[in-house]
């Protein structure tokens, strides 16, 4: 399957704008589709009380985002990584002819994959 169709059967899941939110092991988080450049972001909710320092967290292309939002589902505080690195096939890039053979769609499945990557060091970082 091609990035152009990967992404067009993701867009079923999380239509161009769209977010879907998840409660994993009790942490809020979602997934948001960029409504210009079309790829992916992750989010998580970073419990009260727990510090965090982002450099320390693994994940596709590192913390991108750590501030509150009134686009996430809860009003607390989050982090999150996107998917429009290099390496990172994005819809808006290969409509502009900016698209090289070796990248790749991240889909929501992908995205899915590292916030719960993100949620299992949060949980360590509580014990």
């Amino acid at each position: 399957m091609t990035n152009q169709e990967r992404y067009e059967e993701d867009l079923k899941i999380i239509p161009e704008g769209g977010s879907k939110s998840y409660v994993i092991d009790g942490f809020n988080a979602c997934i948001r589709r960029h409504g210009y450049f079309g790829h992916l972001c992750g989010y998580v909710e970073v419990p009260d009380g727990l510090n965090v320092n982002i450099d320390e967290i693994d994940c596709h292309g590192g913390i991108t985002f750590n501030d509150h939002g009134s686009a996430f589902p809860t009003n607390g505080y989050y982090i999150g990584f996107d998917c429009i690195h290099h390496g990172d096939w994005a819809p808006f890039k290969a409509s502009e002819g900016f698209s090289d053979s070796y990248e790749t769609y991240k889909d929501s499945e992908f995205v899915l994959n590292e916030i719960k990557n993100i949620i299992n060091q949060l949980k360590e970082k509580q014990k």
